[in-house]
């Protein structure tokens, strides 16, 4: 029951802006009007943690897995995936970022369509020898060119944590 009651203080609570962007207004698959690069990302206060070979990814040019602290949180990660077009990143990308965010999760590289990287993007809940794998990306976006696996506990906690960070890779500030 506690978790339940924890879970809807939260969710009414929100992010105590009402302009702030959010998951009710951000839009899971969108084109952009210009190729983006990880430069762009960083350019958003994004540090990068980690880079990934992307032999295995179809159609990826680069994939990496980093940080960035939204307004009023603590840092989040996430992992970005860069395709030369917003085309391919749909066509090629959607499969694997579906099999690596959110509840069904491929958890370890025998199962996930791509194993680079599967240790982080699980996260031990509970802590010690109890805890339990559970996936750190609760939800995906696709921007562009690019598409960026989401930390959250549910893909609507996601795509929260999300929004202002895609705002900002936009543009439209955060």
């Amino acid at each position: 029951m506690l978790p339940i009651l924890v879970m809807i203080v939260f969710a009414a609570c929100g992010s105590g802006s009402p302009d702030a962007p959010s998951a009710a207004n951000i839009v899971k698959i969108s084109d952009f009007e210009r190729t983006l690069t990880i430069d762009d990302i960083k350019a958003t206060g994004w540090k990068v943690g980690k880079t990934y070979d992307v032999g295995g990814l179809d159609g990826a040019e680069q994939a990496y897995m980093g940080f960035w602290t939204p307004p009023g949180l603590g840092s989040l990660n996430y992992e970005i995936r860069i395709y030369p077009s917003h085309q391919v990143a749909v066509e090629q990308g959607t499969r694997f970022a579906e099999d690596s965010s959110g509840e069904d999760a491929s958890l370890n590289a025998d199962d996930a369509l791509w194993g680079e990287g599967v240790r982080d993007r699980r996260i031990i809940v509970g802590g010690g020898a109890r805890g339990s794998q559970n996936p750190r990306y609760g939800d995906f976006v696709i921007l562009g060119n690019i598409a960026i696996l989401c930390e959250g506990r549910t893909p609507e906690h996601s795509l929260d944590q999300c929004a202002p960070f895609v705002a900002l890779i936009r543009g439209e500030g955060a």
